[in-house]
């Protein structure tokens, strides 16, 4: 976003891309609300003895509870598609990945300088002997978890905004990760 970061459409996309970002978060959050107030209303229609209060023939006429999974966990099943090969390079520790993944977005959305996120990465990335179609693959993942996440609010501009977003910053990674190999 560099130079261009103070004309009016480059302001107008980062607003889009901040309000987009943390409708993905909301939808995340709302998902693990439900969840855990579904949970909560399961357990208390449960007898003494651990059985249900609810007859068989009822449990046909509840609504069918919709699950969403952490963000981290729909990128990630994404990134293996386009990049199967990575999945055991992958860290186990998936608080890990979100954190990472929530981080690298927040930043994407707010940097100015690309490139301190390109070394940052190359740094951080090292030792895993990534090829270009990991980035692809990196970029394509991000933007279809996304737009799968914001649903009907993800408009084609949008969607476009996000993409040409991605592209850049995973080309200035590869560029410092390419860099730091040679």
């Amino acid at each position: 976003m560099g130079s261009e970061a103070s004309s009016p459409a480059a302001r107008y996309r980062k607003e889009l891309l901040k309000l987009s970002w943390r409708l993905v978060l909301t939808v995340q959050e709302q998902a693990k609300s439900a969840q855990e107030s579904n949970e909560a209303s399961r357990h208390s229609a449960l007898r003494d003895d651990g059985k249900s209060e609810i007859s068989r023939q009822d449990t046909n006429l509840m609504p069918a509870t919709v699950i969403v999974r952490p963000f981290h966990e729909d990128f990630m099943t994404q990134f293996f598609k386009y990049c199967p090969d990575l999945k055991t390079k992958f860290p186990s520790d998936t608080t890990l990945v979100s954190k990472m993944i929530q981080s690298f977005i927040s930043n994407a959305i707010e940097s100015r300088d690309v490139g301190k996120l390109g070394r940052n990465f190359a740094r951080r990335h090292r030792k895993y002997s990534l090829k270009d179609e990991h980035f692809e693959g990196f970029a394509s993942a991000l933007v279809d978890t996304i737009q799968t996440r914001i649903g009907k609010f993800g408009t084609i501009e949008l969607i476009k905004i996000w993409r040409s977003v991605t592209e850049d910053i995973v080309k200035s990674m590869q560029k410092e990760y390419n860099k730091m190999m040679r």
